[in-house]
């Protein structure tokens, strides 16, 4: 893929050649851990769990795609949005822009307010031009609500669905905030790039997961941690699974603390989703369905 950088604004270029330089020399200096001989192998012997690596040329086609959104006309040295570790996704507009990005006006039929059908139409095609930026396909989404924000804007949520699970542990969000006249107010993603690679990469797998109740057994005698709505870190030992219930199969993205290779990983693992409800407050506890490893814990109804 080649990025045509010769007429980016002067920040944006510094920004995209800096990065790219930087994500490359790290990439080399970079140890690949070796596979762990003990996990699941897929079939044609692929590793688990499923790994998406940190990309230079993900990261300046963001960059450079957020350039194309603010147009020739801004003014000045544009500021360089704050990016998702691995992804490269937009953690939040940058404050204080003096030109906001704005969705193409669509007229469908001659009518003095832009009709639900026009506003859709709209956000579509403000997605597609804003996809490497977001890190998704805009046929990787399904529209959740648009509902109304502070100042009269209108917020719009969208789902990444690209995978046979559903994404969870805070991925696959995508939201637009726009104001009457097409204005972008906010714009945030937590979607997973090269979702179609992956997914072929987890498919490979769907024949090893575990049945949901030996996930549900393994929770027998466990502590399980997590953080409270108070924001405080709690533990509660499962002393029986008579009221766990598996909800339902999920693809959980995991970054590692760790070492450089851990920060420039996100592993997809395929995992149960258990509520446990007898205890206060009400757990989900996700149960990676290939290994069996408790991998997070939360109060049901805050992911």
């Amino acid at each position: 893929m080649r990025i045509n950088l010769q007429h980016q604004p002067r920040g944006i270029l510094h920004a995209v050649v800096a990065t790219a330089l930087a994500l490359m020399l790290c990439a080399c200096a970079a140890v690949t851990r070796p596979p762990d001989p003990s996990r699941p192998r897929g079939a044609s012997d692929q590793p688990y769990p499923v790994v998406l690596n940190a990309n230079p040329e993900r990261e300046a086609s963001a960059l450079a795609a957020w350039s194309n959104l603010l147009g020739a006309g801004a003014a000045g040295a544009l500021p360089t949005p704050a990016l998702r570790p691995v992804t490269a996704t937009l953690i939040a507009l940058p404050p204080n822009l003096s030109t906001l990005p704005r969705m193409p006006r669509v007229i469908v039929k001659d009518a003095p307010q832009q009709s639900e059908e026009e506003t859709r139409e709209s956000l579509r095609r403000f997605i597609e031009r804003a996809a490497p930026l977001l890190g998704v396909a805009p046929g990787e989404l399904s529209l959740v609500e648009v509902t109304d924000a502070p100042g009269g804007a209108k917020r719009a949520r969208y789902r990444q669905t690209p995978f046979r699970f559903p994404l969870r542990n805070g991925y696959g969000d995508v939201e637009v905030i726009f104001t009457p006249d097409l204005r972008v107010s906010g714009l945030s993603s937590t979607a997973i790039p090269d979702a179609e690679r992956l997914r072929l990469a987890l498919a490979a797998f769907r024949g090893q997961l575990i049945p949901a109740e030996k996930a549900v057994a393994s929770l027998a005698d466990r502590i399980v941690a997590f953080t409270d709505a108070a924001g405080i870190e709690q533990s509660h030992t499962v002393s029986a699974t008579g009221d766990a219930t598996a909800r339902e199969l999920v693809v959980f993205p995991v970054q590692r603390d760790g070492d450089a290779v851990a920060a420039s990983t996100l592993e997809l693992h395929i995992a149960w989703e258990i509520y446990l409800g007898a205890q206060s407050p009400p757990l989900l506890v996700y149960v990676d369905a290939l290994t069996g490893e408790q991998l997070s814990a939360g109060v049901a109804g805050g992911d």
